[in-house]
This record gives C-alpha cells, sequence and structure tokens, in this order.
C-alpha cells in the first residue's frame, strides 16, 4: 500500500473509531480541513481520470483498479459524499474481497441510512473475518457490527455479537470493545 493510500485508510477508519469509542455518546469527528491536512488529497478530477485510464486497459475488476477506486471512495468518504463513495466502494470487493472493503461499503451505506443493505455488507465482512479466526479482528467487527444493528433499531440482535466479541477477546487493548463492554454490563 503506497502512503497516500494508507494515510487515507486511516483517516477514515480512527474516525470512524473516535466516532464510535466516545463514552458521552456525542459524536466526534476530525474535520475535512484537518484530514486533509493530514493527507495531500489528489483532485476528484486526477482521481477520476486515472480510473478511467485503468478502465480502459484492464480486464472488468481487475485487481489492478483497486487502488483508483479506493482512492476516489476514500476522496468521497473525506468529503462526506457517501453517495458517491458507495458506487467506489461496491466495486472494491469486486476486485479484491476483504472484509474492511465489505466494512468501508457497509459505513458509507450506514451513512445513507440504508441499514438493510449496510447490514448485507457487514454479513460479509463477518463471514471473511471469521474465516481467518483471529479472535482480536473478529471480535472488533462484532462490535462494529453490533454498533450498526443498535443504529438499525435492532438492540436484541446487536447484544449477542457484543458478548461474542468479549468472550473472543476479553483482554483486548481495543478502546471500542472495552467501551462496549462498559455499556453492556
Amino acid at each position: 500500500m503506497n502512503l497516500v493510500r494508507q494515510s487515507v485508510v486511516l483517516a477514515v477508519f480512527f474516525s470512524s473509531v473516535f466516532a464510535l469509542s466516545s463514552c458521552s455518546g456525542a459524536r466526534q469527528e476530525v474535520s475535512n480541513s484537518q484530514q486533509t491536512e493530514a493527507v495531500k488529497v489528489e483532485s476528484e478530477e486526477t482521481l477520476l481520470k486515472n480510473l478511467a485510464d485503468k478502465e480502459a486497459a484492464l480486464p472488468k475488476n481487475s485487481p489492478e483498479l483497486e487502488e483508483p477506486l479506493e482512492k476516489l471512495a476514500s476522496y468521497y468518504e473525506l468529503k462526506n459524499r457517501y453517495d458517491l463513495a458507495e458506487k467506489y466502494l461496491q466495486q472494491l470487493p469486486l476486485c479484491k474481497e476483504s472484509n474492511w472493503n465489505w466494512e468501508r461499503l457497509s459505513k458509507s451505506l450506514q451513512e445513507q441510512k440504508k441499514f438493510d443493505e449496510a447490514i448485507d455488507a457487514m454479513k460479509k465482512s463477518v463471514a471473511l473475518v471469521e474465516a481467518k479466526n483471529k479472535n482480536d479482528n473478529t471480535a472488533a467487527v462484532y462490535i462494529r457490527y453490533a454498533k450498526l444493528l443498535e443504529l438499525a433499531g435492532r438492540a436484541d440482535e446487536a447484544k449477542p455479537l457484543r458478548e461474542k466479541a468479549h468472550e473472543l477477546a476479553p483482554n483486548v487493548k481495543n478502546s471500542t470493545i472495552r467501551w462496549h463492554k462498559s455499556i453492556s454490563q
């Protein structure tokens, strides 16, 4: 992963984590200007041209399309244009299926209040992470899935996921898991 991509992914990830881990319930967000200052973002026009050039030269759903798709999705996420981010995030799992790509799509759908679609994408993320059998990672995904279910008004489905997360990783140093553990007791 190149440095720009890592920085954008981390900025999006940490803004999501901060929003989830707020003990007061108030949403904490990093402003767009702070995110843009932290990462030099290419222009929308440049990103669209790069994707078009790659799409013209490569077969559909080529793994080599992942980077330009990811950059465009990140650009729109930073601009809080989740409708446009969704367009590119939907294509990412076709190029490279990963729990992170499904989770990002889920987050974009969640931001648009498309909860049923967001839950479907998150189920795919959960299935992939469960297959890897890494307890800390699985626990963190369960927590994010539980939070999504709660936002969708399905708290009864969320509780078993939180409990499963705490069983898998009772001593994990993940603030999201610790926060959920404190509110579920």
